[in-house]
C-alpha cells in the first residue's frame, strides 16, 4: 500500500500558502492570516448552514495544517511521509547523520544495559526464592523431627508411669481443654 497521498490532495504547505522552506515564524504568520480569513464567525449573518459548515471545515483544515507544521518533529515526519526532500540536508536517501548514528548507538547500549540489569534482577530473585524455599523446607523438617521427638518422649513417660495416662484421661473426660489423649504405647 502506498502511503503517499494522491497528487490532487493539497499539501499542508499549500493549505497555509507557504513555501516548504518557510520558517516557523512565517508559518505562524500565515496561519494567523488564514485563520482570520476562514473563521466561521467572519461569515455574513445570513450565511447558509452549508456555507457555515464549509467555512468550519476549512478553518479546521487550516488549524490542522498549522498543528503539524509548527512542530519540527511532526513537520519532518510529514515531509518524509509525503516524500519531500529536506531543504537543509543534501544527504537524504537512507543516510544517517553522525548525530543520528550516535543516538542510535546510545539507545542500543542503554537497551542492552537495561536488559542485563533485568536479567540480573531476575537471577537474584530466583536465587532468593530457591533459598527461601529451602529454608522453609528445612524448618518444616526440623519441626516434624521435634514433634516426633516429643511424641516419643511422652510415649516413653506414659509407658513408665501408667498412672499419668490414667490421670490425663480422667481430666480429659472432665472437660479440661489442654489435655490430649495419651499416645498409644507400642
Amino acid at each position: 500500500m502506498d502511503s503517499n497521498p494522491p497528487a490532487d490532495v493539497p499539501s499542508l504547505y499549500d493549505i497555509l500558502g507557504v513555501e516548504r522552506s518557510a520558517s516557523a515564524d512565517q508559518i505562524r504568520r500565515a496561519y494567523k492570516a488564514k485563520a482570520l480569513e476562514t473563521h466561521p464567525d467572519k461569515l455574513e449573518q445570513g450565511a447558509s448552514p452549508e456555507d457555515k459548515q464549509a467555512s468550519e471545515a476549512k478553518f479546521h483544515e487550516v488549524h490542522g495544517a498549522f498543528e503539524v507544521l509548527r512542530d519540527a518533529y511532526k513537520r519532518r515526519a510529514y515531509d518524509i511521509q509525503r516524500g519531500f526532500r529536506p531543504q537543509n540536508s543534501p544527504r537524504w536517501e537512507g543516510e544517517l547523520s553522525e548525530e543520528q548514528r550516535r543516538r542510535m548507538e546510545d539507545r542500543q547500549q542503554w537497551a542492552h544495559k537495561q536488559r542485563e540489569e533485568f536479567e540480573e534482577r531476575m537471577r537474584n530473585l530466583r536465587e532468593r526464592t530457591a533459598a527461601d524455599r529451602e529454608e522453609r523446607r528445612r524448618r518444616d523438617q526440623e519441626t516434624a523431627e521435634h514433634r516426633m521427638m516429643v511424641e516419643r518422649m511422652l510415649a516413653e513417660l506414659y509407658r513408665k508411669n501408667p498412672e499419668w495416662a490414667e490421670r490425663k484421661e480422667k481430666l480429659r473426660r472432665q472437660g479440661h481443654a489442654n489435655t490430649r489423649p495419651s499416645p498409644v504405647s507400642s
